[in-house]
């Protein structure tokens, strides 16, 4: 048949069996990506009976639904319901990928010029109980269909019906063919391996007082290096004269000045007789004037990411504002009506593209930056994405709210908390302090924050300090989402985090999996319905919708780099699980 993509899915439909795999090693589906075509069958296959289609997209394996959303495959319930599924192999996964399929499924096997045997074998054994349960139909090209049945006359000149004995004997063929083709040039590679073994006989090895001159190495150089031009007249001037693979080589033997290994050149024109047989081919034609149709890879061009452009530093400065947060006596200060000095979180993000998505409604109301924390360039009219401050220092002022600062900001405050530390010298531990806060990117790493010996002013001089000094979880949750942190130190961190991205992932209780399966919480893990997170007791909840592509791209900026799917933060937000801490 020679048709398009959706001409052979509607011909797989429409089968007298049910087909659940379609294994394209011969590369019939070529006008669309493993998506479209995925969409494409799942969308004229049964809808009562098939409700995912699983396909590979950049080697990996995603599950797209009859809503067409699209999931990694180990986090949908598909991975439990593959009787519910029908999965689309392109010839690059025909090898090397493992489903335990049902042991009823069918798979469409596609045929296509010069399939090999252990290309045809690979992609048959993706069905790994073939004649027990599985079993496979033949779909070609109509030009290997007419290859078939001329190889099929030449055996048995009978009916016109192809059976799989005929198959398996056009992929012999092609299988002969393909090595005999590749003997050239392994002859012709045997040679080149030759002259350098040759040109390296030459060094005194046991000689450990031997110079190597630059002389000696130019020579080196010389005798390894292959031709990079062949001129015209080398390569078509000499007669076109159709030799065996036996001739061609000695003759290219004889023509090398090196002193070659006789043992190697033996062995070589032993298989070349055993396999090249007396089959004539053009002595000039190398892998030059090779007019196979090569197999197409898919390739992705990534697109390199430039460096900034030079811009002005800003010029930071210290508002008198700032000294009034160490003030222990006066009234509290309204840190709202100080615009120009205190904002809310999401102000951090003004001018970056995480500004669209982070949200701003969902934030806590006692989180603020100052406005010098997220002034890092003076430049007008650029993207502030490489900019964007890491959160370094904060100070918990009286308990209450949690301000992220500069680091000049941080030092003057610093500064003028040790003063009054030292002058009122009182036995009350103090109620402000200035923590220095790292992100947890590593297993075990301290992040700081709650160290005693590190706040300002310094909380381990009092003895009767109870805990009212450390950062509850829940703050806690707010900073690793904002400073990009991949690790948890225990349970309750990981519960505080998911709680406030409002995700319920993997293992889940009973009752977690009731929810999941009246489609409470999504196939990442989020629960959208106000509702439903109260039913599921997650009151912590504080994102409206779901908030992981944020996460996801604020960790890539923070950290230079993806989330890793083995930190507890990535399996969480890539894997929908959380990871256990034994």
């Amino acid at each position: 048949m020679n048709t398009t993509s959706k001409d052979i899915l509607h011909q797989i439909v429409n089968y007298h069996q049910s087909i659940n795999v379609i294994l394209d090693v011969g590369g019939l589906f070529t006008d669309g990506t493993n998506r479209e075509i995925a969409m494409e069958w799942l969308k004229i296959s049964h809808k009562m009976k098939i409700h995912y289609v699983v396909y590979f997209d950049a080697d990996r394996i995603y599950v797209c639904d009859r809503q067409y959303h699209h999931y990694p495959f180990s986090t949908s319930p598909a991975c439990e319901r593959l009787d519910s599924c029908i999965f689309y192999l392109d010839d690059i996964h025909t090898r090397g990928t493992d489903f335990k399929f049902p042991v009823t499924f069918k798979a469409a096997l596609t045929l296509g010029n010069g399939l090999t045997k252990d290309r045809f074998v690979q992609a048959a054994m993706r069905m790994r109980k073939l004649g027990s349960g599985h079993s496979l139909a033949f779909w070609s090209s109509y030009e290997v269909h007419q290859q078939i049945m001329k190889l099929k006359r030449k055996k048995e000149n009978t009916n016109n019906f192809i059976n799989v004995i005929d198959i398996l004997r056009w992929v012999y063929e092609n299988t002969q063919q393909a090595t005999w083709d590749g003997l050239n040039l392994w002859a012709s590679q045997s040679l080149t391996f030759q002259r350098i073994f040759s040109a390296f006989r030459n060094i005194q090895w046991s000689n450990h007082q031997q110079i190597f001159t630059d002389e000696l190495m130019e020579r080196l150089a010389k005798e390894c290096l292959e031709p990079e031009i062949i001129e015209l007249k080398h390569m078509y001037g000499s007669p076109r004269v159709a030799k065996t693979l036996f001739d061609i080589y000695h003759a290219r033997y004889q023509q090398i000045n090196h002193n070659l290994l006789t043992d190697i050149q033996e062995e070589v024109l032993k298989r070349l007789i055993e396999y090249g047989g007396k089959k004539l081919r053009l002595s000039q034609l190398l892998d030059e004037e090779q007019q196979k149709e090569l197999e197409k890879d898919l390739e992705k061009e990534h697109q390199l990411v430039e460096r900034p452009s030079s811009v002005i530093e800003h010029e930071s400065m210290l508002h008198r504002e700032l000294d009034r947060l160490c003030d222990t006596d006066g009234l509290m200060l309204k840190l709202d009506e100080f615009p120009t000095v205190f904002r809310r979180l999401p102000y951090a993000f003004i001018d970056t593209t995480f500004s669209t998505i982070c949200q701003s409604d969902s934030r806590p109301d006692n989180f603020w930056v100052s406005t010098e924390f997220q002034r890092v360039i003076a430049t007008q009219e650029k993207s502030l994405n490489p900019f964007l401050r890491p959160p370094r220092w904060i100070i918990i002022y009286r308990n209450q709210h949690l301000i992220f600062l500069s680091s000049q900001e941080a030092n003057h405050l610093i500064g003028r908390l040790k003063n009054l530390y030292y002058i009122q010298k009182s036995d009350e531990p103090p109620v402000t302090t200035v923590r220095l806060i790292l992100p947890r990117t590593r297993r075990g790493q301290s992040i700081l924050v709650n160290n005693t010996m590190l706040t300002t002013s310094p909380l381990n001089k009092f003895p009767s300090l109870d805990n009212s000094w450390r950062i509850p979880f829940k703050w806690l949750a707010q900073l690793f989402v904002f400073n990009g942190t991949l690790y948890f130190e225990n349970v309750e961190e990981q519960r505080a985090y998911c709680q406030l991205l409002s995700l319920c992932p993997k293992p889940r209780t009973e009752e977690e999996e009731e929810a999941f399966e009246k489609g409470w919480i999504d196939m990442n893990g989020f629960v959208s319905n106000p509702k439903h997170r109260r039913q599921l007791q997650m009151n912590q909840g504080q994102f409206n919708a779901n908030p992981i592509r944020f996460v996801k791209q604020l960790i890539e900026n923070r950290n230079k780099s993806h989330a890793s799917i083995l930190s507890y933060v990535g399996s969480i937000i890539l894997n929908s699980r959380k990871l256990s801490f034994n």
